[in-house]
């Protein structure tokens, strides 16, 4: 049977308040029944407690059947006591004293199931009875029972009729409930019917009456969708009218584009029957359109043999289209070909077909053939030139392993002729302190003969003898002072020139190292009238190679003298070093002096490129410091220069240099790897 929603709303609302009035009911009949038995429980307690006041004095002296007839005649008239019946047993359940409507079987009847004992008081509620036993004390402190019968007629009466209002309040509610239920399933009906009635305007293809939209609930929405949803119908069938539009424009032009396309093209069905070809076809092989369309690709005249088309279907049909299969035909002015086939299959008018490409390689086959030739022909000619090449290559490994020993002996020559302008300025600088000792000590020498004549005469004055003692103090002062100064500069080019020999890895003070290294520079930098400034804090330690550091400092030392200070009257050099974190030291080298240009200062690293080309420059020195610093130092150079702006070359450099064959190498070697 079916049944509409609104029904089915109805039936199920209906199920579910019955369900509940039910439930209702069923909980206040269990509550109400609880209700009568603790409340009859309670007043059997109360009645226990009194019976027992009342009977213990004459049942302790045994006196009990006195009492009768006075419990008769409380017993005789229901509406003064709820009690219908006393008796009292001794403990052989023998009766003592009986009053009232005593039940049969007494003693066994609070023995069934069901009995609930409080405080010794055992109850069981038969009925509108509540049976009651509760322990006597008799004579001789013997323990007898008490038992006694509570009418619950009054109890039972009250608990009915709450039962039956609540019943009649349920009903009322069920009734109502279903009336509301009706009312609300009217409204959802009719608006439901609104939806249904909207369905078919979409079905019948009206996409122009929206339903209202209101109510808050999912009616709304399912409204509020089918209203977005006719909206967007109506979009959509507008882009499908517009792209039935373009799609026959798109195969209007499809025809234009197969008719004009230059590679011949033909549409066969799944059999190989023709069904369109193009005027690219009819040029290429001399075959009108309208000549083959409707015949078997297999019959057409331009294959050059017959087994060739039955061929080419073969593999279409075995792998489902032709991949640049190469086909031998007979092209339009009669002379044999070859064709490369591609095929793609497509559905038209609800069938398969095939459409078939055909690219005329005739003319890249022939020239592939003559390039095939030439190929041959040229073999030998590589043959003859891969052996020139060989040749030409052992010619160039030779050249290579002869400039390496030139570019080696050409580093050894530039430190060596360092080492000679340190010797040629050490002889120099030492020339003055010498020769003031010598002048000194050949006056002293006098001095001393012409005091022994003084002595050996007898002419001796105190003031001759202070003027001798005050000659021999100068000239031993002079001669210390010259011989002192000679003894430093010693030292220091001996320090210099066993770093620079040895270039052995030792720990240093940077401080000392290039002060020594300026003091072998003195003479150079006096006759420039140059001015050399180290500021460098003290303490600034490093574990490196201080020959090679040297090397550096004498190359930028004479790169700043031969050409930053060429044609100047005068320059300034300032060395500057700080420890700039992370076991890093930054040296600076900077002169005031010409500069460099931006297309010289690309080329200053590079070997043998030289400003002075003829004028005694190598062009080695800033390719030497570049090598020193990236490889035996282990840091990095940077130069900073303008014409007339002077130069600034910065190194950072670790202040504990990385290893090189545990530091024995020399400077030179190094370089020369």
């Amino acid at each position: 049977m079916n049944l509409s929603l609104r029904a089915k709303f109805l039936i199920l609302s209906a199920v579910v308040q019955a369900l509940v009035v039910g439930l209702l009911i069923w909980n206040n009949m269990r509550i109400m029944d609880q209700a009568v038995s603790n409340n009859a429980d309670r007043v059997a307690h109360e009645y226990a407690v009194t019976l027992n006041l009342s009977l213990g004095a004459y049942a302790s002296k045994g006196r009990l059947p006195e009492l009768r007839s006075y419990l008769n005649e409380m017993l005789a008239d229901p509406a003064d006591s709820f009690v219908r019946y006393i008796v009292v047993l001794d403990r052989d359940e023998l009766p003592i004293i009986v009053a009232g409507s005593v039940p049969p079987k007494l003693p066994a009847l609070l023995q069934r199931p069901g009995v609930r004992t409080n405080q010794g008081l055992k109850t069981l509620l038969v009925d509108a009875m509540l049976h009651a036993r509760a322990p006597l004390l008799l004579k001789d402190n013997q323990v007898g029972s008490l038992h006694f019968g509570l009418s619950t007629s009054d109890l039972a009466q009250a608990r009915d009729e709450v039962l039956s209002q609540g019943s009649v309040i349920s009903i009322v509610g069920f009734g109502i409930g279903l009336l509301l239920f009706y009312a609300f399933t009217r409204g959802i009906g009719r608006r439901l019917d609104g939806l249904n009635a909207q369905s078919q305007r979409l079905v019948q293809g009206d996409y122009g009456a929206l339903l209202p939209e209101h109510g808050g609930d999912e009616i709304e929405v399912v409204s509020r969708s089918l209203n977005t949803m006719n909206l967007a119908l109506r979009a959509r069938i507008a882009q499908l009218e517009q792209a039935e539009r373009r799609l026959s424009e798109s195969e209007a032009r499809f025809k234009i584009l197969f008719d004009v396309a230059p590679v011949p093209l033909s549409v066969t069905d799944r059999d190989g029957t023709i069904i369109a070809a193009n005027l690219a076809l009819e040029r290429t092989f001399n075959a009108g359109a309208g000549a083959i369309v409707g015949k078997n690709a297999t019959d057409i005249s331009f294959w050059e043999d017959a087994a060739e088309p039955r061929r080419v279907m073969a593999i279409q049909a075995r792998d489902g289209a032709v991949d640049g299969e190469i086909a031998r035909v007979r092209l339009a002015d009669g002379r044999a070909g070859s064709v490369a086939i591609w095929t793609s299959s497509l559905s038209l008018d609800g069938a398969t077909a095939i459409i078939w490409a055909l690219l005329d390689l005739t003319e890249e086959l022939n020239a592939k053939g003559e390039l095939k030739e030439l190929n041959t022909s040229l073999e030998s000619r590589v043959r003859e030139r891969s052996a020139e090449l060989e040749r030409a290559n052992g010619d160039l490994s030779d050249a290579l392993d002869t400039l390496q020993r030139t570019q080696h002996d050409l580093l050894a020559a530039e430190k060596m002729a360092s080492l000679g302008s340190l010797v040629a300025g050490i002889a120099h600088e030492l020339n003055t302190p010498i020769g003031n000792s010598l002048l000194a000590s050949t006056t002293l020498s006098d001095r001393v003969v012409e005091f022994d004549r003084v002595i050996a005469g007898g002419a001796l004055r105190r003031s001759a003898l202070v003027a001798h003692l005050d000659e021999v103090k100068q000239a031993a002062g002079l001669i210390s002072g010259s011989l002192q100064k000679a003894a430093n500069l010693i030292s220091s080019f001996k320090q210099v020139a066993v770093d620079q020999t040895n270039d052995q890895r030792r720990s240093f003070d940077l401080l000392l190292v290039l002060q020594d290294t300026l003091a072998t520079y003195l003479p150079r930098l006096r006759r420039a009238h140059c001015v050399a400034r180290l500021e460098i804090p003290p303490g600034l330690t490093m574990d490196s190679y201080p020959g090679s550091l040297y090397q550096v400092l004498n190359n930028l030392i004479n790169n700043a003298l031969v050409h930053g200070f060429d044609r100047r009257a005068s320059g300034a050099i300032t060395i500057q070093a700080c420890d700039i974190g992370d076991g890093q030291i930054a040296l600076q080298f900077g002169d005031d002096g010409n500069g460099m240009s931006d297309e010289v200062l690309r080329h200053v690293f590079d070997p043998f490129f030289t400003t002075k080309m003829g004028q005694g420059g190598t062009g080695l020195g800033m390719n030497i410091v570049y090598n020193i610093v990236t490889g035996v130092l282990g840091g990095r150079i940077n130069v900073t220069t303008a014409p007339d702006r002077g130069t600034t070359i910065r190194i950072v450099m670790p202040r504990a240099a990385p290893l090189r064959d545990g530091g024995k190498k020399s400077t030179a070697a190094a370089l020369a790897v």
